[in-house]
């Protein structure tokens, strides 16, 4: 396959020396909704090793530019719902640190913040690299509450302008659809496109004026304003126009929902390699739903081919991921409805993260690393890429560029992720939440190479303490035997099925040691917000 890719993919011929800190052009991709098993090539390599199946959608351009010229990490986590997820890499922190532990809605009844703008954030080290960076953030934000945009309409640049992002345009929130309306009256159909910034800095996008300001977008007038193609549109915009070195954080609204049917006569790359989706895609042994939402990534993916068949990939590092897992529609058994996006189990956390950079060892190139990695380590990865100076306040995030550079096999000994709410905005002194605040639910897990523990915190109705529920998984030999050897040998619990607290005292002398650790460092670094 690799022998008949056009030459205009760009491949870089890798160095056999070691090479310095390039400060080269950095885009990270953040898909939104897609479990690792909703990318082709993930899925082929899970499958590989015994887990089940989720049916990818066809990515042939993510698997050929990315999955087959970068590294792969298989143990990769996000946060459950994508606003955390969002806000840990961008500040290094996890929710707990950052006050982001639950998805922000266009309109609620309680107090439920997002990112304070003058907080420090990775674009904000990347100006003050040794080569300062100019920073772009395209698609959807959600960072930002209703409140917040209303006094703060530029929130991607920060405060002062600039303190964040140079450049945005995009959607702030997940779009919207009316149940008793078609498909192509609202959602990817109909949206409000929001610009902090001008896009081109020859022209204003605004209808009258200077950004700030918000557009009608319709795909049935105009195909180009489907968000996959409007969103690499402005990208390609973005990386012809910016000075380099740039950071760009690219983050489209496939495949999450609305579900709908792809628009015919999407734009083609010019390499020719993203694969042609019509109008009325349909896939067969699944719910339109599930579908559709296949069928959206792969409008995407043919979208994303068109900036690859750009990029100067000699000098540009690619980071793809996922904010968090396949979410409900999408999900097909035997992965459970229950226990994806939304909850702290694997297929709820564990997304793809595929990295494509000239620091890349060659040897790695085409492979990949079971190390643990958290979506958090974005922020410290891109800061060294770039050689930027240390944050005040990130010290949740891993750099990753020693294990691309081949000089280590790791960066963390185990990984946690949270889901709680509602947000809160950090006690300036203390940094936690401020006095008063009420946590209404704090789900927890952490993992080591082998034992993950999940917590299950609730306020106590009758008060006293809180109410907590405890589950502990054997990832690596948890499963039932696998029969066709002798003797039977254990199999990865790859759904989560046998909770080994169900049952006690254990038969492997390793569980009782493994939940004693992983209890401790949840205690010691990870306290309940739940009081």
């Amino acid at each position: 396959m690799l022998a008949a890719l056009p030459a205009c993919l760009g491949l870089f011929a890798p160095l056999s020396i070691p090479r310095p800190l390039l400060g080269g052009n950095v885009c990270v991709i953040v898909l939104d909704d897609v479990g690792a098993e909703l990318i082709s090539s993930c899925d082929d390599e899970l499958r590989s090793r015994g887990r089940p199946s989720g049916v990818p959608a066809a990515t042939p351009a993510i698997d050929a530019y990315l999955a087959a010229q970068g590294l792969y990490f298989t143990n990769a986590w996000s946060m459950p719902t994508c606003t955390p997820s969002r806000a840990a890499m961008l500040t290094g922190r996890i929710g707990s640190r950052s006050g982001i532990g639950r998805v922000l809605m266009p309109r609620e009844d309680i107090d439920n913040p997002g990112l304070e703008p003058g907080l420090e954030l990775l674009p904000q080290l990347l100006h003050l690299a040794p080569v300062p960076y100019t920073c772009a953030a395209l698609g959807k934000w959600h960072l930002a509450s209703s409140e917040q945009l209303e006094a703060w309409p530029a929130h991607p640049l920060g405060s002062p302008v600039g303190r964040w992002f140079d450049r945005h345009a995009g959607s702030w929130f997940n779009f919207e659809s009316q149940p008793t309306l078609p498909f192509w009256s609202s959602g990817f159909y109909v949206w409000e496109k929001a610009y902090s910034t001008r896009v081109r800095a020859s022209q204003s996008p605004c209808e009258a004026g200077e950004p700030p300001c918000v557009r009608a977008m319709d795909v049935n007038f105009d195909t180009h304003d489907y968000p996959s193609v409007d969103t690499i549109d402005d990208a390609l915009e973005l990386v012809r126009e910016l000075p380099e070195p740039w950071f760009l954080w690219l983050a489209p609204n496939a495949a999450h929902g609305p579900q709908h049917e792809v628009p015919a006569g999407l734009p083609s790359d010019p390499c020719g390699f993203g694969s042609a989706v019509l109008g009325g895609c349909a896939l067969s042994g699944m719910s339109v739903e599930a579908s559709r939402i296949r069928c959206s990534l792969t409008a995407l993916d043919q979208q994303l081919a068109r900036l690859f068949c750009e990029l100067d990939f000699s000098d540009t590092t690619v980071i793809l991921v996922s904010d968090n897992g396949t979410g409900e529609l999408a999900a097909l058994p035997p992965y459970q409805p229950s226990r994806v996006k939304g909850s702290v189990y694997q297929a709820g956390v564990q997304v793809p993260f595929l990295v494509r950079s000239p620091e890349l060892d060659p040897a790695l190139v085409g492979t990949t690393s079971d190390a643990l990695v958290s979506l958090v380590d974005v922020f410290a990865t891109v800061r060294d890429l770039a050689g930027a100076p240390a944050a005040t306040l990130a010290e949740d995030s891993r750099s990753l560029l020693p294990v691309l550079r081949g000089e280590s096999a790791s960066a963390r000994r185990s990984v946690y992720t949270e889901l709680f709410g509602p947000n809160f905005v950090p006690d300036p002194t203390t940094g936690g939440p401020p006095a008063g605040y009420i946590c209404n639910r704090h789900d927890q897990a952490l993992r080591d190479a082998r034992f993950k523990l999940v917590r299950k915190w609730r306020p106590n109705p009758a008060g006293g303490a809180p109410l907590l529920v405890e589950e502990l998984y054997d990832l690596r030999r948890g499963g039932p035997p696998d029969t066709s050897t002798v003797p039977p040998t254990p199999t990865p619990d790859w759904l989560e099925q046998n909770n080994l607290l169900a049952s006690w005292p254990p038969t492997d002398p390793a569980v009782p040691g493994a939940l004693q650790r992983l209890r401790r460092e949840l205690d010691t670094k990870y306290p309940t917000l739940v009081r």
